[in-house]
């Protein structure tokens, strides 16, 4: 049953969140179970790994209300320059509400929970003499004085000397027992650089989750109760054909939908809808997609999209005129790039639909030989 939380059905903007979050429920249901788990447990660490588009970011909002119902308070932040302020500064914002606003004396390390002025604002002392680590453990020990816990929620993940700092201090303040939990979301090749990290090993430990498809039949689902909450009658052989259409991807979901409720009548084209949003796909998600990568990891995508479904490394290998070791580097960035799967020895799938036909489409450098 979809929620009834005033949030729209279909939303299929970047950052924000629908009325429901179709097809993660077991995902969320390990998450809170992982809350549950004692200081310390890997199940309060978490990756959430996806490429653009599988709805990382509204799963981490899913997951910020889930944890406040659960007596947390969270910081959910992106991962940039400023962001390890920005936590402590949300913390207090987000926690205050919690905390009796009340005067206390200023004494600095040796009060233990003290070194606040009032809330969860810090004395003058504590906010010019101390460091981001200390600042959070006393936030997490004047929480807990009032049963509340912290969980941290990054997204976008990537290497950087503010993540570094932010991993250590957590593993640090598992260490001193506090009350802390953390979640981070990102695409597939930021987050492997997170964890080959050297200073970061030991957030190999954590427990990670490849956000994939979501089932057709949750898609279909959804679809049939929320275009009847909009009064809308469409036919069930167009919304299994919507369905279908989405191929499990999160955003195809959300624009299919959307494009579908803006029409407002029960006669659509489903075909037309498709293409409307295979266009915003295009801007969206292909060329970011694309954007970052050498001209040689395109000349390989682009021999793969010659297939309609599943290519042959041997046959790539015909294609591009090279050698299998030849070509192994350029398959192996496009895995952990989460563009491509590899479901057998020897093969590989597009992991984003559509994205095969939209090269095909466009021949993207169709001159170029990798060399």
């Amino acid at each position: 049953m979809i929620k009834d939380n005033n949030k729209p059905l279909f939303h299929p903007t970047f950052g924000s969140r629908p009325a429901q979050i179709v097809g993660r429920t077991q995902v969320i249901e390990d998450f809170a179970q992982g809350l549950r788990e004692p200081i310390g447990s890997r199940e309060r660490c978490r990756f959430y790994i996806g490429q653009r588009g599988m709805g990382k970011t509204a799963l981490l909002l899913e997951l910020a209300d889930v944890a406040a119902e659960m007596d947390y308070v969270t910081a959910s932040v992106t991962a940039y320059s400023g962001m390890n302020e920005d936590i402590i500064e949300t913390v207090q914002r987000n926690g205050a509400k919690y905390i009796v606003e009340q005067k206390r004396k200023i004494t600095g390390a040796s009060g233990g929970a003290l070194g606040f002025s009032f809330g969860l604002t810090f004395s003058d002392e504590v906010r010019e003499q101390y460091g981001f680590r200390a600042k959070l453990a006393m936030l997490c020990d004047e929480l807990e004085r009032h049963g509340k816990g912290l969980l941290i929620l990054v997204d976008e993940a990537t290497t950087s000397e503010e993540m570094r700092q932010l991993a250590i201090t957590y593993q640090h303040l598992v260490g001193e027992e506090k009350n802390i939990a953390i979640v981070m979301a990102g695409l597939p090749h930021a987050v492997s650089g997170v964890l080959n990290d050297s200073v970061l090993t030991f957030l190999n430990r954590a427990y990670k989750s490849n956000l994939g498809p979501i089932k057709i039949s949750e898609i279909k689902s959804y679809y049939t109760e929320a275009f009847k909450k909009l009064g809308l009658e469409i036919k069930e052989s167009d919304i299994s054909k919507a369905a279908e259409a989405t191929k499990g991807f999160p955003y195809m979901m959300q624009l299919v939908g959307y494009y579908i409720m803006k029409k407002n009548n029960s006669a659509v084209d489903i075909d037309e809808i498709v293409n409307e949003a295979k266009e915003d796909m295009v801007s969206n998600v292909f060329e970011p997609i694309l954007r970052p990568l050498s001209d040689n990891d395109r000349e390989f995508l682009v021999a793969m999209a010659v297939d309609e479904k599943t290519s042959k490394i041997s046959a790539i290998c015909k294609r591009l005129g090279k050698s299998n070791s030849y070509i192994q580097p350029y398959r192996a960035r496009m895995i952990e790039a989460g563009i491509i799967e590899a479901p057998r020895t020897g093969e590989v799938v597009f992991a984003v639909p559509y994205l095969a036909e939209y090269l095909r489409a466009n021949q993207l450098e169709k001159s170029a030989v990798i060399v």
